[in-house]
Order: structure tokens, then sequence, then C-alpha cells
């Protein structure tokens, strides 16, 4: 299933506004674009900071800011432009190049949310949000092995991260590398309560490995904290399969069949195999 992580978008607290004339103006609207945006008043707080930028043009947090107010309202192409000028007037702000790779991983233009996080982490290699986006898009972007390098390298700064470590065993499996995606996933079970997500994807690796045993035990742990997940029942129907447990993978097909009609007659060809015999009309 497609993975895709939540977005994070920085605003920056601004210093006193350097202009001496009118300092005490611009440092209101400052503010008040502050006080807007701790309420989700992004409409406002757009308008105090284009106040801003007419007295303070060259500001690049100003339109980091802007971008970010830009995008919580779904205004993602003034968001982009509005990063894009902060990067152009500060080629040393790696926040504003993360948060413009956020702007392109929401509209799936994953090269370029990859060029910007490169940059993000070029500035400051120690930026570990940085380089943890940058591994889940390309994980997101189905490029595997360039995600998988990525995890590699992020690990030992993380090491008890689960989701992490989950993301790295993902990565494993897109490259058909299942054994090792079986001792990530386990690896990652000690650090905090696995997610269904987890325990499907371990249970998937460990049918690829032919454990089919082993394989029903996490998928069925998956459906357990997931119950109205259609892709994990239809998982463990194959395992139940796998393992000749007819009887319970046609418990998932009659579940399937009231939920997901498409996937129920999927399983039911794989239950009955060439005993089905479809007859066409003359």
């Amino acid at each position: 299933m497609p993975y895709k992580q939540t977005l994070f978008i920085f605003l920056i607290l601004l210093p006193l506004a350097s202009i001496v004339t009118a300092q005490s103006e611009v440092q209101q609207l400052i503010d008040k674009a502050a006080e807007h945006e701790k309420r989700a008043n992004y409409v406002e707080a757009i308008g105090a900071y284009l106040e801003v930028l007419k007295t303070s043009p060259g500001s690049a947090t100003v339109y980091n800011n802007l971008g970010a107010d830009y995008f919580e309202l779904g205004r993602y192409s003034d968001a982009i432009l509005a990063l894009r000028k902060s990067v152009s007037l500060n080629p040393q702000f790696e926040k504003a190049f993360f948060n413009l790779a956020s702007v392109y991983f929401q509209l799936d233009r994953f090269d370029e949310a990859i060029s910007a996080l490169k940059s993000s982490v070029g500035i400051n290699p120690k930026y570990i949000l940085a380089q943890k986006k940058l591994c889940d898009v390309y994980l997101a972007s189905d490029k595997a092995n360039e995600a998988i390098d990525c995890y590699e390298k992020l690990l030992p700064s993380s090491p008890t991260a689960s989701r992490t470590h989950s993301n790295y065993g993902t990565a494993l499996m897109r490259a058909k590398r299942y054994q090792e995606a079986v001792n990530v996933f386990e690896e990652s079970i000690k650090y905090s309560p696995p997610s269904a997500e987890t325990f499907n994807n371990l249970g998937v690796s460990l049918f690829e490995i032919r454990h089919y045993r082993e394989a029903i035990a996490h998928l069925v742990k998956a459906v357990e904290l997931e119950p109205n997940n259609q892709a994990m029942r239809f998982n463990l129907a194959i395992a139940q399969l796998a393992d000749s447990k007819k009887s319970e993978a046609l418990e998932q097909y009659s579940f399937l069949k009231r939920t997901n009609a498409k996937l129920a007659e999927q399983l039911l060809k794989r239950i009955y195999g060439n005993m089905i015999i479809v007859v066409k009309e003359k």
C-alpha cells in the first residue's frame, strides 16, 4: 500500500524589525501575524505578512512563514512561490527548503521534493528531520534502493525510532529483500507498540520466505488492530490458503464479499482455482 507520512511545516519566530523608522509598525504586524497563526487564522496572518513585505521586502523569514500559511490553506502554488522567494533571498535557509519539499510532497512532485530536501541536508547535515523526510520521500516515490541507502545512513542517529525501522523494512520489502525485511520489522517491534501496518508487512515478508504459520500469526494481529482493513484481510486469507486453512480463508472472503466485491472475487479465484468455470453467453 502506498506510504505517505505526516507533513511538517515550520514557522519561524521573527526578530525585531531592523528599519528604525518603521520598527514599531512592522513589529506590530509581525506580532499580529503570529497571533493569527496560533488561532489558525491563516488568511489574516497572510494579510499581516503581506503588509510587512511592503516595508521589508527582503525578509526570507517572512516569505517562509507566508509560504507556510498558504500551505495551511491549500494554496500550494502560492506556497511554492513564497518559499522559492525565501530560499532565493537566503540560500542557506534549510527550514525553508524543508517546507518547500513538504509542499512538493503534498502534490506528489517527488523529484522536486527530493531536490529541496537534498539542499536542506546539504546546508545542515545534522538536520535529522530533513534526512528522515528524504528517506520517506524516496520510499513514497518507489525508489526502494535509494530509500534503503538513506535509511541505513539515518538509523545510527535514530537507533530506537520504530517508524524509521518500519519504513526501512518496507523499502527492503519493495526491493524483494524479504529476509532482511523480516529482521528489520522484528527489530522495530522492540521499540514501541507496533502498528497494524508493521504487523501486516512483517506477515507479508514471512509469507514471501514461506514461513506461513508465522505469517498468519502476524497478519492476525494486523487484522485485530484494523478489523475493517480489506487489504490486510486479503493478505491473511492468502497466507491461510498457503497453510491449507481453506475454511479460515473463506471467513475472510465472507467479510470481503460485504465490503469489497472486486477483492472478494480475486480471493475466491485463489480459493477455488481452476474449479471456477466462467460461462459466457452465446
